[in-house]
């Protein structure tokens, strides 16, 4: 008994150690955005400001948790990492050429926030008058710690999301003499041949050689193989930046139930500053590309079941004959003799018929293996 009273107090032990250790992964664990708690618009700002003018913006700045904070004001430039178009915040200055950071003048002295307490903060961006035109990029950021910053080391903004909301970026021209000037990498889908329904990913890739950012926005036009334009799908409509010496990707869907055939895509997009506002006007950029819907769920059964027709003609055609012969035969009284006909070689119906249903088993190889290669 006494064995038997140690071991269930030892089990018992285990059982609680296990339940608080379970209670304690269990529990919700503050993330650092939640813990920021910031909400800040807009969170993109767009201008174009002549050299040496000054203008006056303001961010709203609202403390989304219900217990008050003392927030400090983050500036940065930023540039574009990778062909998604995430902002990378950098060091003010780093950017060579491109550097906003400078520009800005807001409050450097930390705003104290009540519990869901909203405030509009202004700021002024000051171009100098002998600024080059071309394309300028900054970031102001808002967090609960200050600013620490390491001038050894290209820096994201202590923590601060941009993607959370906790930060405004400012895409800014200055006006002049600009070099607008973009191309398109690729144009292309996912796969060459769909089958139905079928969900088409366009990939297009954008390739900014100027020194401004750059929109691009316009259609793609899908037209059937008889040359009629049967859908089109809008690009850009978010109105996404290409920034300077950079690539960007955008992806669009076409979706439909049924389709036949061969297809064009034709990518018309649009870009540009009116010359009026110190650009070089607007400019288009064209291509297009060539794909295959093939119904393979209604092709491959109708084919299959044209073959078994077949092969069930072929075999009625040869019962037939044979029946023929006997009732022939047999109405002539030669039951009990057996007809050998001599060899002569097939006969053109036959050796047509056979050279047929040898064309119609390959092509039906083939196309089952195409579909379970692409589709299965």
């Amino acid at each position: 008994m006494h064995k038997k009273n140690i071991r269930r107090r030892f089990i018992f032990i285990i059982l609680i150690w296990f339940f608080v250790l379970a209670g304690g992964f269990l529990l919700p664990q503050e993330t650092d955005a939640q813990g920021v708690g910031i909400k800040i618009s807009p969170v993109r700002i767009e201008d174009l400001i002549d050299p040496g003018e000054t203008v006056t913006k303001e961010i709203t700045v609202t403390n989304n948790s219900d217990s008050g904070k003392l927030l400090y004001v983050y500036l940065r430039d930023f540039r574009a990492e990778g062909e998604e178009g995430r902002p990378k915040l950098i060091a003010p200055g780093a950017a060579t050429g491109f550097s906003l950071a400078a520009w800005i003048n807001i409050s450097a002295e930390p705003q104290e926030f009540g519990p869901n307490e909203s405030k509009t903060i202004p700021f002024q961006i000051a171009v100098p008058s002998d600024a080059g035109p071309g394309g300028y990029y900054g970031a102001i950021l808002f967090g609960t710690e200050p600013p620490r910053l390491n001038l050894d080391s290209e820096e994201k903004g202590a923590g601060m999301a941009i993607g959370q909301q906790t930060g405004a970026l400012i895409l800014l021209q200055v006006k002049g003499d600009v070099d607008e000037e973009a191309r398109i990498r690729e144009f292309t889908t996912d796969k060459s041949v769909y089958g139905t329904p079928f969900d088409i990913e366009f990939l297009i890739r954008i390739e900014n050689m100027g020194n401004v950012h750059v929109k691009p926005i316009g259609t793609i036009a899908i037209k059937n193989m008889f040359g009629s334009e049967i859908g089109s799908v809008r690009v850009n409509d978010g109105g996404s930046n290409v920034l300077p010496h950079s690539i960007r990707r955008l992806t669009e869907n076409w979706q439909g139930e049924s389709g036949f055939g061969r297809y064009t895509a034709s990518l018309l997009l649009s870009f540009g500053t009116a010359t009026r506002l110190g650009g070089q006007g607007k400019q288009t950029l064209y291509t297009e590309m060539i794909f295959w819907i093939i119904p393979w769920r209604i092709i491959v059964p109708i084919l299959l079941t044209l073959i078994i027709a077949f092969a069930l003609f072929v075999l009625f055609l040869r019962l037939y004959k044979n029946k023929a012969v006997k009732k022939a035969m047999a109405q002539a009284g030669l039951t009990n003799v057996r007809l050998v006909k001599k060899y002569q070689g097939s006969s053109p119906a036959l050796h047509l018929s056979i050279i047929i249903a040898v064309v119609l088993v390959v092509f039906f190889i083939i196309m089952s293996t195409t579909y379970f290669f692409l589709f299965a």
